[in-house]
């Protein structure tokens, strides 16, 4: 472990002082925000407390990540992440909540990562850019290129709820070896494919997504397998729509044949004037399928900007399992 961790060092050390950044193809928000910077290391910080019945917790997770273009068209990514605290996700495991009130990885699971072993160090890969195909291997997260949404996808600037970042039913593995691909097919459409190990959970988990964009509307749908394991199939789709300047309305659904039969979400952003306060609010609710109990949320927070690097969030879950239940906190989000 000792020598997995200096390795990580080393890698960051040189991404630090040698060659220049470039964009990779993702589309987490978080590190699409770091295209538009001159440094070459990025900095995010999330302080999360939450707050359910008579019990309150605090975490607070760093993500440390760079880029590295040795060509125009070759390139190699590494995100890196360290968590103090789980929260109040113990409390709400033992209540039964099937999902987590939060997006973010927590220390408990930083320290053995998927299972691994592995810990801090979560991507790791390689990227080749070929005309209108883009191929990437390596340690990789399969949300960062499939299921994304403008206005449901981050939990760092929008809702906390991980319903609202993912679609929960369908196998999305994060941080294991795998390989995306991704080819043009005109102006408005790609067709993008990942397959990646599936741990914690056995076999391996297939994704195929045609993403059609437009002006005001994103399209997504996708079909999932795992191969070997549960051989879990079904279908999922997300959609964004911008109607107006500073009005998003997203929708996020699909079907399954594993513990959760169906999901759907949907919900608004509404910003300011200036575009820098928002609030959004979101339903979701998944069916569960034999001992999977049935779940809803719905999620309301404010977000105001005090500058470039720092914001703050005031948020609310209204959860129903086997009843419903309160909770409330509030986010702390610094970037640089």
């Amino acid at each position: 472990m000792k020598n997995r961790s200096v390795s990580s060092v080393l890698l960051i050390f040189i991404l630090l002082f040698t060659g220049k950044t470039n964009s990779q193809e993702t589309e987490k928000p978080y590190i699409l925000e770091h295209r538009l910077h001159k440094h070459k290391i990025d900095i995010v910080n999330a302080t999360v407390y939450q707050q359910i019945g008579s019990y309150s917790a605090v975490y607070s997770t760093f993500h440390l990540f760079a880029a590295l273009d040795f060509t125009e068209n070759d390139e190699i990514f590494i995100n890196t992440s360290i968590t103090y605290g789980d929260g109040i996700t113990g409390k709400t495991e033992r209540q039964g909540f099937p999902f987590r009130t939060t997006g973010d990885d927590l220390e408990t699971y930083l320290r053995d990562i998927n299972g691994t072993g592995r810990k801090h160090l979560l991507e790791l890969f390689y990227q080749k850019k070929l005309q209108d195909t883009v191929f990437i291997a390596g340690l990789i997260d399969a949300a960062a290129f499939v299921d994304s949404n403008n206005y449901a996808n981050d939990e760092h600037t929008q809702f906390l709820n991980e319903v609202f970042i993912n679609n929960p039913i369908a196998p999305i593995p994060s941080y294991n070896p795998g390989i995306h691909l991704k080819h043009s097919l005109g102006k408005n459409t790609d067709i993008s494919g990942v397959y990646i190990k599936n741990d914690p959970d056995s076999g391996w988990a297939g994704i195929l997504e045609v993403d059609y964009s437009a002006d005001r509307f994103n399209l997504r749908p996708y079909l999932f397998r795992v191969f070997g394991g549960t051989g879990q199939m079904g279908f999922g789709v997300s959609a964004d729509y911008t109607p107006v300047e500073n009005t998003g309305l997203f929708f996020r659904g699909g079907l399954s044949d594993g513990d959760y039969r169906n999901f759907y979400s949907f919900g608004m952003e509404l910003k300011t004037t200036n575009g820098k306060n928002k609030t959004g609010i979101a339903f979701a609710q998944a069916e569960g399928r034999g001992q999977s109990v049935d779940y809803a949320v719905c999620e309301i927070y404010y977000l105001h900007t005090i500058n470039n690097h720092l914001s703050i969030t005031a948020d609310v879950q209204l959860i129903t399992v086997s009843s419903t239940y309160a909770v409330v906190g509030g986010r702390l989000y610094f970037i640089y």
